[in-house]
């Protein structure tokens, strides 16, 4: 056997502890420079993705075009799968007709003007003509009891159309009706009571010609309608009076049960050739909005004032809506010749004899109901 010197041994080992040393951080050294080459690697590959995807959404922003697309009533799978492709929305027309085959959408589709872009998804476009065309319309209300003057003014505010061309676009006759007083479209006042209450959707493209036509057209539409399942009450000699004792209606009326029985005064006292006596006729003539007329007030010298003239007003005093038409066509018949608001929730009370009138307004005062 041989045996090496201890100072061999020692230097061995110290040999192997730089080795083994070396090593750990030759690995080490080796690990992070892998990394570090994979992070400039990746960075370098994201910036190009982000390059070419940002290149790609130029590319395609700069294509993109906002086409109006018309569907017609009735148009098949095939025939708006054919309008998209040859307007350019699609690619293929095969393709989209499966999808919306496979979809189960073949019927689902909604007519209509529509504007499409034409990067879409089949997904995106399908979803739009699902929902149906945008709407192209706006709201305007005209409440029911207001002047003709007062109805303008709305219409003006609701729309931006000048309070002053509305009114002229009357006065010339441009807007046309067959219940226009004495046929003469020169006079404001002939117009009350045409331009029907009710909520109206108006095309955006609508001049003020049109709006006032629409409105006026729908009152001969619902007194159409109406007329047609009711007798003009023989009481009633013409439409404007017809439409004169509805405007009374809703000018006296807050009840709906009341209206007919406020129809009903009106008729006897006429059939008595008694003054109607009504408060609204009156401020119509001043053309003031009060809460109480006065004494002074009666005294004004004018048809409409039901105070000093027997008979109905010349015309309407305001817009009035359907349930005072369908109340006129339902007066009953009874004695009533004098009403009043008896209860601050809008009840009225209705008598024939005087006498109870005057114990019933002092019963009214009283309590508040009335000033």
């Amino acid at each position: 056997m041989i045996f090496l010197p201890l100072k061999f041994w020692k230097h061995t080992f110290t040999m192997y502890r730089t080795y083994i040393q070396n090593r750990m951080l030759f690995s080490i050294t080796l690990t992070l420079t892998a990394i570090f080459v994979i992070v400039i690697f990746t960075g370098n590959f994201a910036d190009n993705v982000e390059e070419n995807d940002i290149s790609s959404q130029v590319l395609n922003s700069a294509n993109v075009q906002i086409l109006d697309i018309k569907i017609e009533q009735g148009s098949s799978a095939s025939d708006i799968s054919s309008l998209l492709s040859s307007e350019g929305i699609i690619s293929s027309q095969l393709a989209f007709e499966l999808y919306l085959r496979t979809e189960n959408l073949t019927d689902k589709l909604r007519a209509g003007d529509y504007e499409i872009a034409n990067n879409l998804e089949f997904s995106e476009i399908t979803s739009i003509l699902l929902k149906g065309p945008p709407l192209k319309t706006y709201t305007i209300t005209i409440p029911e009891g207001l002047w003709i003057t007062e109805s303008l003014i709305s219409i003006s505010s609701q729309t931006g159309f000048d309070y002053d061309l509305l009114m002229n676009s009357l006065l010339s006759g441009q807007v046309k009706s067959n219940f226009l007083y004495l046929n003469d479209p020169s006079i404001l006042s002939n117009w009350e009571g045409l331009i029907y209450p009710n909520t109206y959707q108006i095309d955006l493209e609508a001049n003020g010609e049109e709006i006032l036509q629409i409105m006026v057209d729908e009152l001969e539409t619902v007194t159409n309608r109406l007329l047609a399942e009711n007798a003009l009450p023989s009481w009633i000699n013409s439409y404007t009076e017809f439409f004169t004792v509805a405007s009374l209606v809703e000018a006296e009326s807050k009840l709906q049960e009341d209206r007919p029985l406020v129809s009903s005064v009106v008729k006897n006292r006429l059939d008595d050739k008694m003054l109607i006596q009504i408060d609204a006729t009156v401020l119509y003539a001043l053309q003031k909005r009060k809460s109480q007329v006065l004494l002074i007030d009666l005294q004004i010298d004018s048809k409409y004032n039901t105070y000093k003239y027997v008979g109905l007003p010349p015309t309407p005093i305001s817009g009035f809506g359907e349930r005072s038409l369908q109340a006129v066509l339902d007066t009953p018949d009874n004695d009533y010749l004098y009403y009043l608001l008896t209860d601050k929730d809008g009840d009225m009370s209705f008598t024939a004899d005087y006498t109870e009138f005057i114990n019933m307004k002092n019963k009214a005062k009283e309590e508040g109901v009335i000033p």
